[in-house]
C-alpha cells in the first residue's frame, strides 16, 4: 500500500456556484484559484461544473451539484445531521472569525468549548449557502511554527 502524504482537497456540491464561491472568498476568506469545464456547453451537457478555492494551505473544490440535492434537515448545526467539513484557525484569529460571521450576518452556533484533555479548543457550527454544515476551530495542538503549504493558480 502507499504511503498517503496528506489529504489534497475536499470537494463540496453546491446549489449556485458564483454564490458559494462569494461565500468562502467573501465570509470565510478564501481566494479563487481555478476554475474546471466552466463552459455553458458543459453545463448544459450535465458536466460537473467546478471553480476551486484555496483556504489558507487548502484546495476546497465547490462543484454544482448534478441533479436536485436536499437542505440538510434543520437542528442543531453540530448535532448527528450529517457530515462536515471542519476548518482550523489558530486561537489567535478565532474572536477574528466570529467577528466576520456576524458582520456577514451568517447564522452559527457556538464558541463551543470541548474537553481539555482533547486537540480541539472552541468550536462555530455554521452552514454555507447551499446548506453544508462548516466548523470552525482552533486546536490546543496547533503549531505555529509549522511550513504552510501554498498553492499556484495556473491560468
Amino acid at each position: 500500500m502507499a504511503d498517503i502524504d496528506s489529504i489534497n482537497h475536499t470537494a463540496i456540491c453546491v446549489h449556485d456556484l458564483p454564490r458559494a464561491v462569494r461565500f468562502y472568498c467573501d465570509v470565510l476568506g478564501a481566494t479563487p484559484h481555478q476554475r474546471t469545464n466552466f463552459s455553458t456547453e458543459d453545463a448544459l451537457a450535465g458536466v460537473a461544473v467546478f471553480e476551486s478555492v484555496i483556504l489558507e494551505d487548502y484546495l476546497l473544490a465547490l462543484g454544482v451539484a448534478p441533479g436536485f440535492m436536499p437542505m440538510p434537515a434543520d437542528g442543531k448545526l453540530r448535532g448527528a445531521h450529517g457530515f462536515r467539513q471542519g476548518f482550523a484557525v489558530s486561537k489567535a484569529r478565532f474572536g477574528e472569525v466570529i467577528d466576520r460571521l456576524t458582520s456577514f450576518n451568517v447564522p452559527f452556533e457556538g464558541p463551543v468549548d470541548h474537553p481539555e484533555q482533547g486537540p480541539f479548543g472552541q468550536s462555530v457550527y455554521f452552514r454555507d449557502p447551499s446548506g453544508n454544515f462548516l466548523e470552525l476551530l482552533w486546536r490546543r495542538d496547533e503549531n505555529p511554527n509549522a511550513p504552510k503549504r501554498r498553492y499556484i493558480t495556473v491560468e
